[in-house]
């Protein structure tokens, strides 16, 4: 999992975007999450865990900001938290992966093969549209781990074993898993 690196001053600064859409903004890390579950709370919404989420936010806009926190964990771990949650997650340790040249592309022919069977998976699963943060964080993430380029598969959910937002998955280099759930014919099961 990626760990925001405390020491560093964000360019934007210490600024959160909250489910709703809107801007919060601390004086450092702490009282950004304070703010951040004030402003829950004021508004009746769950109260989540800023400081993940915070940093899945940092580390989306500024992976250089974030390091390796000890091994990583696999986002299909992660079953407290919600499904957008996990996504993002996803995106933080493929971000990480990226920034240190671990994390390859494929070819749009490979990708174009991998999209097809992702489209007519059952896996195939919708994000929490409420969450507009986490919308927000999403679509930045996919710019940044394709280069700024626009996925070719925006017909694409994340799948709902993995929580891997396959728009962006098809299009990077990802090794077998035989996590339980994933459909027999899911490109991502050992050959």
């Amino acid at each position: 999992m990626m760990e925001v690196n405390r020491n560093l001053f964000p360019p934007d600064g210490y600024v959160f975007v909250e489910r709703d859409g809107s801007r919060l903004r601390g004086e450092g890390w702490k009282d950004l999450e304070a703010r951040i579950r004030g402003y829950r709370a004021i508004n009746g919404m769950p109260p989540g865990d800023p400081w993940a989420e915070i940093q899945v936010q940092i580390c989306s806009r500024n992976p250089s900001f974030c390091h390796e926190e000890g091994p990583p964990v696999p986002p299909q771990g992660h079953h407290s938290l919600t499904f957008n949650q996990r996504v993002l997650q996803w995106f933080v340790h493929a971000i990480g992966l990226k920034r240190v040249d671990r994390l390859g592309r494929v070819d749009d022919a490979t990708a174009a093969a991998r999209a097809e069977i992702c489209a007519r998976c059952p896996a195939q699963k919708s994000l929490n549209h409420a969450c507009e943060g986490c919308l927000a964080s999403i679509k930045e993430s996919r710019k940044g781990l394709l280069n700024g380029a626009t996925s070719l598969h925006q017909n694409l959910q994340p799948c709902a074993v993995l929580a891997e937002d396959c728009q962006t998955s098809v299009h990077v280099e990802q090794p077998p898993t035989d996590v339980p759930g994933l459909p027999g014919h899911c490109w991502r099961r050992p050959r």
